[in-house]
């Protein structure tokens, strides 16, 4: 790997990662409400899907989803309807105090970064610009995939401690309160944005 590559593949990839979307507001949402060490396990069930992904696409899942771009879509619709329903949790909570939100599990953090069709764009974006016909294929897809790897848990666990650096702000019941509905209309917001467009 050249310095050239890495920059190339870094101006490509780091605003595509970092900008806000589902994985990402996820961590906001897991860090106000397993704080910044507790959102370690959901964190990494986002990256074990987003890994497989990568390792998915560089070995060919590219061609599957040229080949099916029915099935993506339903991909999609899947994890729109996934996040709505986190979103209505969070509409649905219980104001009993700042510590009874729900709390994201490795599970959650499989199953969204599963149904994130931002991530798997990403993915299918990153090997089709940086994995080279000449290319040794198998390294390059195992270093890609380490690289987004890296890059992904830097970024998740940032926008987990800002969650939790904002939730600090909000101890009481009602901020609470307030919180959980910022989030479940942040989620919601996502959802709908996701959406696929049918032709």
């Amino acid at each position: 790997m050249t310095i050239a590559f890495a920059a190339t593949w870094l101006a490509l990839i780091v605003p595509l990662v970092c900008s806000p979307g589902p994985g990402n507001i996820l961590c906001v949402v897991s860090g106000a409400a397993n704080g910044f060490r507790g959102s370690a396990f959901f964190i990494f069930g986002l990256n074990v899907s987003y890994a497989s992904y990568s390792l998915l696409a560089g070995f060919g899942l590219g061609a599957v989803v040229r080949e099916y771009p029915g099935a993506f879509k339903w991909m999609q619709l899947l994890g729109c309807a996934y996040l709505l329903w986190l979103a209505l949790s969070f509409f649905r909570r219980k104001h009993g105090g700042a510590n009874t939100t729900r709390k994201l599990t490795f599970r959650d953090g499989v199953i969204s970064q599963a149904l994130n069709f931002k991530g798997v764009s990403i993915v299918l974006v990153m090997h089709s610009q940086f994995l080279a016909p000449e290319s040794e294929v198998v390294g390059r897809v195992l270093l890609l995939t380490l690289m987004l790897t890296i890059l992904n848990l830097c970024n998740h666990f940032f926008w987990a401690y800002c969650g939790a650096l904002t939730a600090r702000q909000f101890v009481t019941e009602k901020s609470a309160k307030i919180q959980n509905i910022v989030y479940g209309i942040m989620l919601t917001a996502v959802a709908i944005w996701l959406l696929p467009v049918w032709d």
